[in-house]
């Protein structure tokens, strides 16, 4: 632990810098966690390709508690713990009225970056993760956005889904979706020679999805419907191949989107009439509030995900300028985990 904590910040072109943290008093209801480990999630990397202004990067946090507020009664000094990065409020509208996941009055994380030696949290936003390694305890939070997507989108035990996408979320979505049944799984990305994607392709593969396909092979869409069209697709990719995405479902079938961008590709132009006619639906997720966390926990907690096949890389916070070779070109990268101190 540094003698006064620093964080990690980033802009486009992978320019990053550890900058030293203002001191935080806690609140009554406030915990001071030191930061054992903190995943890079897909938004981090936006950041890192288009933001102008550097940012806080880091919320897929598993923490070991450091101090605790005068009201605090849940957690106490030595516990470990992983956060959300947007908890619901519990108590407004929307929450009371039984839509938590429309709550926009939340605790959040105040412009603190995850990737740091330490952070100040609302203990609203804390899970206990004791006795899970820190690694796995990461990847909870992607794991919950993950189950969220899967339970938004409703899946038939059974039925044939496609993902588009082999990032991580692309990956747990593939994950949770075979743990309740669905299948057969294809997970559809660009590029069969990627090296990105021959280790997400191994991931996903050992997490339960039948092939991949890839979209710069001409015959790709003979294969991805050899059987027929999919009853729901998963769209952990640019929203722009959202019409991509529709043309793969069946009478009567689901899409549901949950990539974003920042730099471009965030519309698509879709034939409403198909969609109309063929009774097919197009659902959104966003992964605040923070929610399926408990379950994200039992999941990871019994082996029943496998959340270490997506962790391919470990940095510690001082050697967090090797993103830069990692994601700003094709390496064999999924998930790297930031190991502060």
């Amino acid at each position: 632990m540094t003698e006064k904590p620093q964080g990690l910040f980033g802009r486009k072109g992978f320019e990053l810098a550890i900058k030293p943290l203002p001191p935080r008093p806690l609140g009554p209801r406030e915990v001071r966690l030191r930061v054992l480990a903190c995943g890079v999630c897909g938004t981090d990397l936006h950041f890192l390709r288009d933001a102008e202004a550097l940012s806080p990067l880091g919320h897929e946090v598993c923490g070991q508690v450091l101090e605790t507020g005068a009201e605090v009664a849940r957690f106490a000094p030595g516990q470990q713990v992983v956060m959300e990065d947007v908890a619901l409020c519990g108590v407004c509208d929307a929450c009371k009225s039984g839509r938590a996941d429309l709550c926009r009055c939340g605790f959040t994380m105040q412009e603190q970056p995850g990737m740091a030696d330490e952070l100040v949290a609302h203990e609203n936003m804390l899970h206990s993760a004791q006795g899970l390694d820190p690694l796995s305890a990461a990847m909870t939070e992607p794991l919950a956005v993950a189950i969220r997507c899967v339970e938004t989108l409703g899946i038939t035990p059974g039925a044939p889904l496609a993902v588009y996408g082999m990032g991580a979320i692309g990956l747990f979505c593939a994950a949770y979706a075979h743990f309740r049944g669905a299948g057969p799984i294809t997970m559809i990305a660009r590029n069969r020679d990627s090296r990105r994607n021959r280790a997400a392709r191994e991931a996903a593969l050992a997490l339960g999805a039948r092939q991949a396909l890839y979209t710069q092979d001409a015959d790709w869409p003979r294969a991805a419907l050899e059987a027929g069209p999919f009853d729901a697709v998963i769209l952990a990719a640019p929203p722009s191949l959202a019409a991509e995405a529709m043309a793969l479902a069946r009478y009567g079938g689901r899409v549901l989107a949950c990539g974003v961008t920042f730099g471009g590709d965030s519309t698509a132009e879709l034939d409403v009439n198909d969609m109309v006619f063929n009774k097919k639906s197009l659902l959104t997720s966003i992964a605040e509030p923070g929610l399926h966390f408990p379950l994200a926990l039992s999941l990871i907690r019994s082996g029943a995900i496998e959340v270490r096949r997506v962790i391919t890389h470990q940095l510690p916070l001082q050697k967090a300028a090797e993103l830069g070779r990692l994601y700003g070109q094709d390496s064999p990268a999924i998930k790297t985990v930031i190991i502060p101190g």
